[in-house]
């Protein structure tokens, strides 16, 4: 196989790609809606759902509000009116998730993408050593490359995480049953997109009532609307997404090793290089990604864990205690897609069960020592939010709390 030359060849190489770089610097749009409406389509039929089952899960969808408001005392949308649910298909739930995560995915890109190169280094690294590096030897030269590979990681980063987004939209689109699947940001006019067919196959799977399923995904999705729709922790969460990666920088030792492997006769080798988020990035300070990282899960699984137990709460008025339903989502995050694993790792985000199970734990422990009326506190404002210890330990929570 074609290998990548001595470091000069490298150099010269990378600053002629330097030179073809697209110039934009912001999130490229047009990149992440045709890797996503691509990955969507897939090799099935992308079928636009019956009317009458759009009337059917818009009934569900007020039911399910009303429950939810009940049981959290909160409204389920700011604007005072009740969210609905809303079937569509593969490739429009991936248009509509893309347009409901943009200001996240802007502020994303900003974030991860370090300082634009210079004109003027470009040049220099694409063309002959200066005359003052003429004597500095293999020294020099390394020193040059390493410099030119970063440059060239930071041209490529808005493209690269457009395609990583657009891709993982896709994939997530085959097998997503609601907007909430990776809660990034509240859903855009109260209206919660459902994929029709994805809704219709997991019911078969698992041989589930259609309407027993579908009541159970709109106040699980209601539920998670309910919160990320008060604008304090969907500005918190965006705030900790945007800190991850400020955390996380390019990595040069990884991105030469990656490029002194690939093909340069195949262009398929060096699409490579893009296929996993992390596959060029390194923390800048481990310490300060570990800080945001412990921040980012504990909010996380706040959000799924309060989401599961009003989700439980109101499937047992409407559907039974021993409803199937719940075992059969236990399994399906346990066994989560290509789309959930590389959208975790874009955002800094941990969707897991265990998560889940972890917020469910520190609800469950305020219950037991205070009730509804203190769990009622959790969503007032930002410092009402657990801490990553408070979390594992209800009762500092609620200690905090009183002393406030």
């Amino acid at each position: 196989m074609p290998s990548f030359g001595g470091d000069d060849f490298l150099t010269k190489m990378l600053g002629d790609l330097m030179r073809l770089m697209p110039t934009a610097r912001g999130f490229q749009w047009p990149i992440a809606h045709q890797l996503a409406a691509s990955a969507a389509a897939g090799d099935e039929p992308d079928p636009n759902p019956d009317p009458q089952d759009r009337i059917r899960i818009e009934e569900l969808s007020d039911v399910a509000a009303m429950h939810v408001a009940d049981v959290t005392g909160m409204q389920p949308s700011p604007a005072g009116r009740a969210p609905r649910l809303v079937l569509t298909s593969r490739g429009e739930w991936a248009r509509r998730t893309l347009e409901t995560w943009h200001p996240v995915l802007e502020r994303l890109n900003t974030a991860s993408v370090p300082p634009a190169p210079s004109p003027q280094g470009v040049a220099e690294a694409g063309g002959e050593p200066a005359a003052s590096d003429a004597g500095g030897g293999d020294e020099e030269e390394a020193r040059r490359l390493a410099e030119l590979l970063g440059r060239w990681a930071g041209a490529v980063m808005p493209m690269m995480m457009a395609m990583q987004v657009g891709s993982a939209v896709g994939h997530l689109a085959r097998n997503a049953l609601g907007l909430y699947e990776v809660p990034v940001a509240p859903a855009r006019d109260d209206e919660i997109l459902v994929v029709g067919a994805n809704l219709a196959r997991f019911a078969e799977d698992w041989s589930l009532r259609q309407d027993d399923l579908s009541l159970w995904l709109c106040v699980h999705e209601i539920a998670h609307h309910a919160v990320l729709s008060r604008p304090h922790v969907a500005a918190r969460l965006a705030e900790l997404v945007v800190s991850h990666a400020e955390k996380v920088r390019p990595d040069t030792a990884t991105l030469e090793a990656l490029m002194r492997g690939a093909d340069p006769s195949d262009p398929s080798s060096m699409m490579d290089l893009f296929a996993e988020p992390s596959a060029l990035s390194a923390p800048a300070d481990a310490s300060e990604l570990q800080a945001v990282r412990a921040q980012l899960d504990a909010l996380v699984a706040t959000i799924s864990g309060y989401a599961e137990h009003v989700t439980t709460t109101v499937a047992t008025r409407l559907i039974g205690a021993h409803t199937p339903i719940n075992e059969a989502m236990r399994r399906r995050r346990v066994g989560r897609g290509r789309g959930e694993r590389v959208a975790e790792e874009l955002f800094g985000l941990r969707l897991d069960q265990e998560s889940v199970d972890r917020g469910a734990r520190f609800v469950q422990g305020v219950l037991e020592r205070s009730g509804d009326a203190q769990l009622a506190r959790l969503w007032l404002d930002e410092a009402s939010l657990p801490t990553p210890a408070e979390l594992d330990a209800p009762g500092l929570w609620l200690a905090r709390l009183e002393l406030g």
